[in-house]
Formats: structure tokens, sequence, C-alpha cells
């Protein structure tokens, strides 16, 4: 018996709020690490292609696990942005929690959701599918790309493929983010975050590294916030558990870059002892949940780091994996160049801290990992 599937590029956080609420759940995502199989009832690994997800083979699987658990509900997580197509394929399987394809394609489509900021009034960057002519002053990005390895300066790109990217005014200054809630009408904040990039590899100059919370967001920036996702929740009939990324520049303005709407890899850092699986499922009801994520906590901070491979890498069964590890990889699994091992987890009192221990713990685990590959 399960009483959700969830697919997305990586299931994990979903699965672990999914139980904390009692839910009995099935994933399908490209890692199947241990973490997922020790929250779901099966997991199946999606084939990985860079393109995103192949669409026979998952359609596939949905109608295998559906065929079993007639009753389940599909819950969609990232990896559908560029797939839209997927969104009417498995409406057509079992009832899906997820925004619908116009609402992903208003938001995601780039000029589309430019037109949105400007008509209420939201600041963003400047963003044109025609290449710039000053290129220093801009980046390239694909349309309805994840996790910053897509984006890069224009100026290393004058020979570029130019289907399917777009360009962006780059904006210097604070990368942020926010979690919400909303319900097709409003929207509730759950928290804020700083975003980390890493520069491990120059031709993906944007990488995602990870995030941090943050309680210190000024009161001003938080009813700017505030407005925004109300506005934008409105306008598109948003829905669920969404993320906002935004950039606090030098001038100390809120700039919009882009809208997530799914759950972000962020929502984990929020969560208390509330489930944000179960209010990101009411808000489908039309019920928008007053999520206090502090919960008495707010001198705490919670961040993640992920380890790319800097080379292949085989996975020992002999390592014994820091209870500050996640997305554990199974053991004798191979991760190739450039894909996420693994991720690290802290809490401290501080920022400042919290970047401290979550980078030397990034090398810690990055030394465990080779050392004992290097004894295989």
């Amino acid at each position: 018996m399960i009483d959700y599937l969830i697919v997305a590029r990586s299931g994990r956080a979903i699965a672990a709020s999914a139980k904390q609420a009692g839910y009995k759940v099935s994933v399908a995502d490209y890692f199947a690490d241990e973490d997922t199989k020790s929250l779901s009832e099966s997991v199946h690994q999606l084939q990985y292609h860079c393109d995103g997800f192949e669409i026979e083979s998952l359609l596939g699987h949905i109608e295998d696990v559906i065929s079993d658990y007639p009753d389940a509900k599909l819950v969609l997580g990232s990896g559908f942005e560029d797939r839209l197509e997927l969104l009417d394929s498995v409406g057509k399987l079992a009832p899906v929690l997820a925004n619908c394809k116009g609402t992903v394609l208003r938001l995601k489509e780039p000029i589309s959701f430019c037109e949105i900021l400007d008509k209420e009034g939201i600041k963003h960057p400047h963003t044109t599918y025609s290449r710039p002519i000053d290129s220093k002053k801009y980046l390239v990005k694909k349309v309805a790309g994840i996790g910053g390895e897509h984006v890069s300066w224009f100026e290393n790109n004058l020979a570029y493929d130019e289907s399917g990217f777009y360009y962006q005014e780059y904006i210097k200054g604070i990368v942020s983010s926010v979690v919400f809630l909303a319900d097709g009408l409003h929207a509730h904040i759950v928290g804020f975050n700083q975003q980390l990039q890493t520069d491990q590899f120059v031709e993906m100059p944007f990488l995602y590294l990870g995030a941090m919370t943050t309680n210190e967001v000024s009161p001003q920036h938080k009813t700017i916030i505030q407005k925004i996702i109300n506005s934008i929740s409105a306008e598109t009939g948003l829905k669920g558990l969404c993320g906002l990324d935004y950039i606090v520049d030098e001038f100390d303005e809120v700039i919009v870059l882009e809208v997530n709407p799914r759950p972000p890899a962020t929502f984990e850092l929020h969560e208390t002892t509330q489930s944000l699986f179960d209010a990101h499922l009411s808000c489908f009801d039309g019920l928008l949940t007053d999520y206090n994520c502090l919960d008495g906590e707010e001198d705490k901070y919670k961040g993640y780091v992920i380890f790319y491979a800097n080379k292949e890498i085989k996975i020992s069964d002999k390592i014994v994996w820091p209870l500050w590890v996640k997305d554990r990889p199974s053991s004798e699994s191979v991760i190739v160049l450039k894909f996420p091992v693994c991720t690290v987890h802290a809490e401290e009192n501080s920022m400042d801290k919290l970047k401290s221990v979550l980078f030397n713990r990034l090398k810690e685990i990055e030394s465990i990992i080779v050392a004992m590959q290097n004894a295989a």
C-alpha cells in the first residue's frame, strides 16, 4: 500500500517530509540513494539524460505503480520544468498534486515571466532572446534550467547554439531565496535562505553548491517579498510549496530571478515538527497553512552543501557515513565526473560558523570517500 508516488530529479527530501507526516510513498528519481530507500516503500532509479526525463520509461513506471496501487496520487518535484508535455501525460494516469502546465509555462518561459513581473511592478534583470551588444554584462541561461549548471558568462559563449537559451543581465549582489506556500490566490512565507555557488568547474561558474537559512532579513525586504509572492500566486494560480530566487543588489534592492513552481531543494532546511509535505498537499485543497518555520529556534541556522565528483568515483561498501551526510549513494555505485555524490548538513548558531563547518565537512567527506576508494 502506498499513498503517493513521488517523481523528481531527487525525491529524498520530499519522501522524508511525507514519512514524517505518516504517509507511505514510492519514489522515482535519478539517484535511488540509501536515504530514499529507508524512507520509502519502494524506489525506482530513472535513467539520467542531459535533456531531462526519458518520457517512455517514466510513463511506463508510473503506469506499473498505479496498476498496483490504483488509489495512489502523484507528487511531482524538480525535473518537469523543461518537460511540460509530461505534465499532461502523467495527469492521464493518476491524480497529480502539482502546478498545471499553463502555470509552469508562464513562470518558466523567460519573457512570459518578465511580463508578469513588469505588470506587477516587480524588479528583474533585463532578459532577452536576442544577443546583447555588451556581452560582458550578460549571462546565457537554458530555458527552464535547474541547478545553475546551465548558466555561464555570455562572453564565453560567443559561438553558442542559441536554441533553448536566453540572455539575462548580470546583477551583482547577495543571491537569496525564499520558500513559500501558495493556494492560487495568496502566499505564506516559510523561510529565507542565502544561496551558495561553487567555482569547482570552470565551465560552470554558477553551479549551485547549497544554501544556508537566514533570519537576518529586514522587515522592509520581508514586506517586499510577501507582496511579490502574493502577486505572482494570484496572477498565475500558483499552488503548493514553492521557491523564489532573488538578488539583493548593491543598492539594497530586491531583484527577482525566477520562481520554482514545485518544492525547492531548500525546503527541508525549514521543516520542523510540522510536515511541509502535509502543508504542500493542503494548498491543492485551497488551505494555506500558517507554517512557523522558526518554531522557537530563532538563533539556529541550518545549511547544506553538495559534494560534486571531481573525478569518477566508485563508492566503497567500507564507508562509515557520518550522521551529517544525506543522499548517501549505494555501495558499489559509480559517480561520474561533475555529478552530485552526497550532501553534507550542519546546524549552528551563526551563519559564519555554519559556513565554516559546512566547508570543513565537505573536505572531510571527500577525504573519507577517496581514502576508501584508494584502499579497495
